[in-house]
């Protein structure tokens, strides 16, 4: 048996989630199946690189390289329907291998499961160790049931993996660090308190947590290999009956990376924080959700909303670095208390610590069953989004978003401007320069060539019409449904913004992207961005102001830098800086743009890594890309 493992990303323009995809699963299945049957099984994981940027097409490409005998999809709401095209296409080059789906995502309730799905062999519910144990014994008959036409495992209640049976892949060498240096492990599975909006304890009910020293090993392992933070997974650290010896192995093991983990805030004493200071915890989450106490009650959040809030503000106090989520729309909070719940954390200095999260009514909670008893509205398909019920209007919604960002600052979607670095040499290409003047249209033998999940196309064109052209030809072979794209127009005259916006959704309205950015701006929700790249200054301005669609940026250049250097532009906005140009600027750059660097591309990596390395932030390139130039 050759299995591969796989879990795929939430994508983004911008890459922004690309360092969210913690392939603890995979990782923890692998070290399972190799550390118990090794003999009988071949188990990897698809490298890092091409599942988080690879395309689809280089995904099955890479796949079916390994000669697997089964493929191990870990699914999640934002990864499972790209899973399942990828799926569709191994399965009709290959139909022998057998495909599984697993994963947080795999529920009695999920839409995945509402229709037969021939290219999945078998879904998954429940633990994937006690999956492969039964799979591998060929005892996984028993517990397999028949669901609209799928093959269904479902965990029984009350089953679950022993601790003894588990396997901590970082110390065992199946878990890699992030790109940035970061290493995230589960330390603690399952958890004490069934929220009924949660699903992380569905069916891992039974607490489990690895011993003491198994962090002291972690820690150890860390420190040679330079990880930059730890990410200990466990849903209420400071809850747990390790919490002191865990505490305690962390500061005998002489722990001096950064950690991170999830806590509970209402029972924070001075002795918790001192311990947690001196195991090295650089940064907490706290789940407040709501300061509405009977809205906490009903959801079965067993805390005390004041003491919670006071426990917050000592740990900031503490010097810990803070993530406080709360989210609107429960059952039995309304609109003002929520509100109230946002000025009463501001009021308490919190404002750079409270983080808005959408309420998602997830299939096999306790939640999604109230939202179905109570008539409420939510996306019956990922991402599972609450629009409207309880005792919030869809309007509600959209004005504690809105309220929420005037009053914080906080940006839900934050900026994004594709780089115009183009590179004849790299690990995969992303993207591709055409000139439209000779070339007319975009080949259509040119999207086998591109080899990740974003990709960018340059247009260099001379006419509208050849924009026309080139965007119809793009539009009608994106696989826009599973991948994104950015289009970038080299034209220096005004456009059509509105023949342009009705082209585009056309096309690409009723995609996952489109759903999963339900609450920002209307062009935001496109898996197809297009940009427009003006060398005037003057075309630029106007195209600023009367473009909704099209997203205009400026190349900086030493013919308009004497202008914008001198006068008092709003700022920020979108700029480019000319290859070579970025030592003549570095002054009015640090002055405009050393908030906003995210609205700053460079035609040069040198120049982006010198003005990074001037404003002090970190130059992380993931994987090296390069630009095919036609």
């Amino acid at each position: 048996m050759n299995i591969v493992f796989i879990q795929l990303p939430l994508l983004d323009h911008g890459y922004n989630y690309i360092a969210g995809n913690i392939p603890n699963a995979p990782a923890t299945l692998q070290g399972f199946c190799l550390s118990n049957y090794r003999t009988n099984i071949k188990a990897i994981q698809l490298p890092h690189t091409i599942q988080n940027f690879g395309s689809d097409p280089i995904i099955v490409d890479t796949i079916l390289q390994y000669n697997p005998t089964h493929v191990a999809f870990t699914c999640y709401l934002w990864n499972v329907e790209r899973s399942r095209s990828i799926a569709q296409k191994i399965k009709a080059l290959t139909p022998q291998v057998t495909i599984l789906f697993g994963g947080p995502e795999i529920q009695l309730q999920a839409h995945i499961l509402q229709h037969y799905h021939p290219e999945i062999d078998i879904f998954i519910i429940g633990e994937g160790e006690f999956f492969f144990e039964h799979y591998l014994h060929n005892t996984h008959t028993q517990y397999q049931h028949t669901i609209n036409g799928n093959a269904v495992f479902i965990q029984p209640a009350h089953h679950f993996t022993p601790l003894k049976k588990m396997v901590e892949p970082y110390t065992q060498g199946y878990l890699q660090p992030m790109y940035d240096g970061s290493l995230s492990v589960e330390v603690i599975r399952g958890c004490p308190f069934t929220c009924n909006y949660c699903l992380y304890s569905k069916n891992t009910s039974r607490v489990r947590a690895f011993p003491a020293q198994t962090l002291s090993a972690i820690v150890h392992r860390a420190k040679k290999e330079n990880i930059q933070e730890i990410y200990l997974l466990a849903p209420t650290f400071n809850q747990s009956k390790h919490f002191a010896h865990y505490c305690n192995a962390l500061i005998q093991a002489e722990n001096t990376i950064p950690l991170h983990t999830e806590i509970r805030a209402d029972r924070i004493t001075q002795e918790s924080i001192a311990l947690l200071k001196k195991a090295g915890f650089k940064s907490l989450e706290v789940g407040l959700q709501t300061m509405n106490q009977a809205c906490l009650s009903h959801i079965g959040r067993k805390t005390n909303a004041q003491k919670e809030l006071e426990g917050i503000v000592r740990l900031k106090d503490a010097g810990f670095t803070l993530q406080v989520g709360i989210i609107p729309g429960l059952p039995t909070d309304t609109p003002e208390s929520f509100m109230n719940t946002i000025d009463t954390l501001l009021d308490y200095g919190l404002g750079n610590e409270v983080e808005l999260y959408p309420l998602m009514v997830l299939p096999g909670t306790a939640l999604y069953d109230e939202a179905l008893k109570h008539n409420a509205t939510f996306m019956p398909y990922p991402p599972y989004y609450f629009i409207e019920g309880f005792n919030f209007t869809h309007n509600d919604m959209y004005a504690i978003t809105r309220y929420f960002e005037d009053a914080t600052g906080f940006v839900f979607n934050p900026p994004f401007i594709p780089s115009f670095i183009m590179n004849k040499n790299g690990k995969l290409t992303n993207s591709v320069f055409i000139n439209c003047k000779n070339h007319g249209s975009v080949p259509q033998n040119i999207f086998n060539a591109l080899q990740t999940n974003h990709v960018i196309f340059y247009l260099l064109c001379d006419s509208s019409s050849h924009i026309d052209l080139a965007l119809q030809s793009i539009l009608s072979q994106c696989q826009f449904h599973t991948m994104l794209y950015s289009v970038v127009f080299l034209y220096n005259d005004i456009l059509d913004d509105s023949a342009i916006a009705q082209t585009l959704f056309a096309a690409t309205g009723d995609t996952f992207y489109y759903h999963m950015m339900h609450f920002q701006d209307t062009y935001d929700r496109l898996p197809v961005r297009i940009f427009q790249l003006f060398e005037t200054l003057e075309t630029f301005l106007r195209a600023q102001e009367h473009y909704a669609c099209i997203n205009p940026i400026l190349l900086v250049t030493p013919e308009n830098y004497t202008i914008i250097s001198q006068k008092d532009f709003a700022y920020p906005f979108p700029i480019v800086i000319q290859k070579g140009f970025a030592l003549h600027c570095i002054d009015w750059l640090k002055q405009q743009y050393s908030e906003s660097i995210d609205l700053v591309s460079f035609q040069d990596e040198a120049d982006q890594k010198h003005v990074y390395q001037t404003f002090g932030i970190e130059y992380n390139n993931a994987v090296s890309c390069k630009t095919l130039i036609l």
